[in-house]
């Protein structure tokens, strides 16, 4: 393990070709904290009424010190099965999973209150910037629900297009292809080459049940934001892995035909691995396995300081000295030397 913090620059003069990007919700933050923060999250969500203002579950949230909606997953599903041990009430076990179903779908819906509107909403300045971090990259994954990434790649294609971008003809695909209706894509589960992934999830790719879809601005002339509003209307939610325990992540992952297309593209990456907005806490520890059981050489880890989330880097790292072959080499570099947005 390198102890120097890298700046951003001296990553890709360390990494080759196949380098590859793994995104958590400090990208979403970096475009705007108050939008897409844990703790914005909530607060919106009891604004809009979405979470009842002292409610039992903003007691939970309240009483635990923490604003993640997961843990608070997490910690009524553990309840749970705690009571059915010790009184066997059914009727309140029911009521804390229900409570738990219902916080994952409050995430998703003020995921999209919170979100921009509209791509235009954001400047191509910002989306230059954003650009030129991405195109660097073989493969990305990303851990974030939102449109943000989905739309910087849209953005890359369209200005390669355009031929206002010289240097790249780099273009993400993700796998989705023409469906039976004009209005969607499909996922095509033997497609090949894909070099984008939404590794849980993300608003605009929903299951119908025989197809993954991808809902797209392009077939519709519709805002896809005002597409999964009108999904969510209809109470119809998108592809989502919100659960509490990292177990809970995976059983559903590999379910779902598009997620676990994703994980397994994961799980096999070789060459270099930058990670940016995560520290891969506890409850994704099935991305941990996975680039650890993968051919990946070398990770570098975006952080200011390893003081905040460091007890999560540090079992990574534990994990990782103790494979019995393969290990990683691991590296930390200033997120902040990275321009993005």
């Amino acid at each position: 393990m390198e102890d120097r913090f890298l700046t951003y620059d001296e990553v890709l003069k360390q990494t080759g070709e196949k380098r590859h990007l793994l995104l958590g919700n400090g990208f979403s933050m970096a475009y705007n904290k108050e939008r897409f923060s844990f703790a914005s999250l909530l607060q919106s969500a009891i604004d809009k009424g979405i979470i009842k203002e002292n409610s039992k579950i903003h007691q939970i949230f309240k009483n635990n010190n923490t604003s993640d909606f997961e843990e608070v997953v997490k910690i009524l599903e553990n309840t749970s099965k705690i009571i059915q041990i010790y009184t066997q009430d059914e009727k309140l076990c029911k009521q804390l999973l229900e409570d738990s179903k219902k916080l994952k779908q409050f995430l998703v819906d003020i995921i999209t209150n919170n979100h921009p509107e509209k791509i235009t909403e954001i400047s191509d300045d910002k989306f230059f910037l954003t650009i030129d971090f991405i195109k660097e990259y073989k493969n990305i994954y990303s851990l974030n629900y939102d449109l943000l990434l989905y739309w910087t790649t849209e953005k890359l294609r369209e200005k390669i297009k355009n031929k206002q971008i010289q240097d790249s003809t780099k273009v993400f695909i993700d796998g989705f292809c023409n469906g039976k209706n004009g209005n969607e894509v499909v996922f095509d589960n033997n497609s090949h080459g894909n070099t984008c992934f939404y590794l849980h999830g993300a608003l605009h790719i929903f299951d119908s049940g025989d197809e993954i879809i991808k809902k797209t601005y392009s077939r519709t002339g519709k805002p896809l934001k005002r597409q999964t509003e009108e999904e969510l209307n209809n109470n119809r939610y998108p592809v989502f892995v919100s659960e509490g325990t990292s177990e809970q992540k995976k059983t559903k992952i590999i379910h779902n035909a598009y997620l676990n297309h994703c994980y397994k593209s994961l799980c096999a990456i070789d060459g270099d691995l930058v990670v940016f907005g995560t520290t891969l806490k506890s409850n994704d520890e099935h991305i941990q396995d996975a680039i650890l059981t993968s051919k990946i050489k070398n990770i570098y880890f975006g952080v200011s300081d390893l003081n905040k989330g460091q007890q999560e880097l540090l079992d990574f790292i534990e994990k990782n000295n103790n494979l019995e072959k393969n290990k990683k080499q691991i590296f930390f570099y200033d997120y902040k030397s990275v321009k993005i947005w």
